[in-house]
């Protein structure tokens, strides 16, 4: 009994740590006031989507309120949103007034020079990247048609319901 204890501690902490030594290690999200966010520290919660977008990019000003949705009606999981901006430095402004006029209350974060978007090779906006919780991409949209968001929804509650179903067989082997 305390061999299987031992496992099963062990299998959380790998669990727990999985994010830190896969797929998105060292990713580092800037907020709009430069403030870094790691995205290994958001992934031992849940799932995390990245959205890339721009406020001059009309596909994305059409995705934005469909994903703004999204984001509320998961608003009691766990799991995290990111809308990276590739506007430039001198677009701040435009940024935040977007998000003031449309209401985005999703967090929104800044890449003016495109480093991260180059790292997950991003070579279209709008794209949508959905981490697991281990840090693996789980689903990927580029470009955005009606219904996406429908999918997007879909493949991020598999995500949660698969967690959720994972640390209820854990509870159990305890």
């Amino acid at each position: 009994m305390a061999r299987k204890a031992v496992i099963v501690a062990l299998l959380g902490f790998a669990v727990l740590i999985a994010p830190v030594v896969r797929g998105m290690q060292g990713i580092v999200l800037r907020d709009m006031d430069g403030r870094p966010v790691s995205v290994d520290s958001l992934l031992v919660e849940g799932p995390v989507v990245l959205n890339f977008w721009a406020t001059w990019c009309r596909p994305c000003r059409t995705e934005m309120p469909k994903l703004q949705q999204v984001h509320e009606d998961l608003s009691g999981q766990t799991v995290h949103f990111a809308a990276i901006s590739l506007d430039t430095r001198r677009n701040k402004s435009k940024v935040e007034e977007y998000v003031e006029k449309n209401k985005v209350t999703l967090p929104v974060y800044r890449d003016p020079e495109g480093t991260l978007a180059k790292k997950l090779e991003i070579t279209a906006i709008p794209t949508t990247i959905v981490l697991d919780q281990a840090g693996e991409i789980a689903f990927r949209t580029r470009g955005y048609r009606p219904g996406d968001e429908v999918l997007l929804k879909k493949e991020i509650q598999g995500l949660i319901d698969k967690r959720d179903s994972g640390e209820k067989q854990e509870e159990a082997a305890e």
